[in-house]
Order: structure tokens, then C-alpha cells, then sequence
């Protein structure tokens, strides 16, 4: 398998949300023509428009495909589902979606409401890179 360089590029990182106790980084990266957007921190009502923001910029490229990686968030509330939903509405049906995830606080409410299946919840980078690339 052939890939790109990881070209990490700090897409948002909004300082003076630290000092409130809201903090979200989101990390843009290209690999094999798709796009992975690394989040961390807490997606809730106050980061989402950030965490948004990200996603309009990595789709505006129109890649093969989307990535969401979860592992470094530790919080997801109901509007970073949205968000997350929103993302996957934002790449299909031209383009593949996926999440990664292995924290109960960011799995836990994807699975009990059955959206695990929808948005392509992989538990590591390799699976759902895997699952990305398969033709």
C-alpha cells in the first residue's frame, strides 16, 4: 500500500477557548486522496462551529474520501452528532465517510442510538483507513 506523507496542518486551534475551558484543535491531514480530520478536545455547542468550519474546508477539496478521527476527543455532545452527521451528508454519496472512535464517551452515544452503522464507526486509523481504500 502505497501512502502520501502526512502533512499535519492545525486547521483551527482557538486559544482563548482554553481559558474558558472549551478547547477543540483540529488537525487537517492527506493521505492516499483523502482527507483526515483529527479532533482534539470536546465537540459540544460552543467548538462544533469550529469543528464545522474544518469540514467545509476539507470537502471544499472534494476528496476520495473523509475520515473523522475521535481518539483524541474526550467529550461529544449531541451537536457534535449532528455535526458528525452533517460531515458524512456534506462527502456522500461521491465521496467515503468514516469515524474513528474508541472512547466510551464518544462511542457509547453513537452506538446506543444505532449511528455507529451510519457514520462508519472503525476503532482504529488502519480499519477504517482499510475500509476506505477497498474498492
Amino acid at each position: 500500500m502505497k501512502a502520501d506523507r502526512f502533512e499535519p496542518v492545525v486547521v483551527d486551534d482557538d486559544h482563548d477557548a482554553a481559558s474558558a475551558g472549551r478547547v477543540l484543535a483540529v488537525i487537517s491531514t492527506k493521505r492516499d486522496q483523502l482527507v483526515i480530520l483529527t479532533a482534539h478536545g470536546s465537540i459540544d455547542l460552543l467548538t462544533v462551529p469550529r469543528f464545522g468550519a474544518a469540514v467545509l474546508e476539507a470537502v471544499s477539496e472534494q476528496p476520495r474520501g473523509l475520515i473523522i478521527d475521535l481518539t483524541a476527543t474526550d467529550f461529544l455532545a449531541s451537536s457534535g452528532i449532528a455535526a458528525l452527521l452533517a460531515a458524512r451528508a456534506a462527502v456522500t454519496p461521491s465521496g467515503r465517510f468514516g469515524v474513528v472512535a474508541e472512547h466510551p464517551a464518544v462511542t457509547r452515544p453513537l452506538r446506543l442510538s444505532g449511528l455507529d452503522q451510519t457514520l462508519g464507526l472503525h476503532p482504529s486509523m488502519a480499519d477504517a483507513f482499510t475500509a476506505m481504500t477497498q474498492d
